[in-house]
């Protein structure tokens, strides 16, 4: 099963739901898909989704899911790393109204070259990404979170 989560931001995350949507249609996703929608607007065709789970809900799906595919935030994907999932990340966008500014895409740059997730800039290529999944090896997160938040606001300081 493959975990979808867009977060509790105001703001939707249509793209990325629509985006799946698709690829099941096409047939290039057969997995059990179940998604966190939060406030998009659009509502899933293809798989089971709610606006939101509770946290036992959540933690049973994630459980449950062999492939988290996630927004930015760290908390869900800290929440799948110490779970050791697989994790591709779209980080919301502001260009698209997903959020106010970029920060996603600063704070999973760190994910990434830490090779603990999969980075989704681009939609276009999500379908690579889950054909690649299998072969990715990520690195062991390691349960010192308070560092690695620590040097995600660093980094982040230094970019503002």
């Amino acid at each position: 099963m493959i975990l979808l989560i867009v977060g509790t931001q105001k703001f939707q995350f249509n793209r990325l739901l629509m985006t799946i949507d698709k690829l099941i249609d096409e047939k290039k996703i057969t997995e059990r898909v179940v998604a966190q929608v939060g406030n998009s607007d659009y509502k899933p065709v293809n798989y089971e989704f709610q606006d939101f789970f509770d946290s036992n809900k959540f933690d049973l799906l994630m459980d449950e899911a062999t492939l988290i595919i996630t927004h930015g935030g760290v908390g869900s994907i800290v929440s799948a790393l110490k779970k050791n999932k697989k994790v591709i990340v779209v980080p919301r966008l502001k260009k698209y109204n997903e959020h106010i500014d970029d920060h996603q895409l600063e704070i999973v740059e760190e994910f990434k070259k830490r090779k603990h997730i999969l980075l989704n800039t681009n939609l276009n290529d999500l379908y690579s990404d889950l054909c690649n999944i299998e072969y990715f090896k990520p690195n062991l997160y390691k349960k010192d979170s308070n560092r690695m938040l620590y040097e995600i606001d660093k980094f982040i300081s230094e970019i503002n």
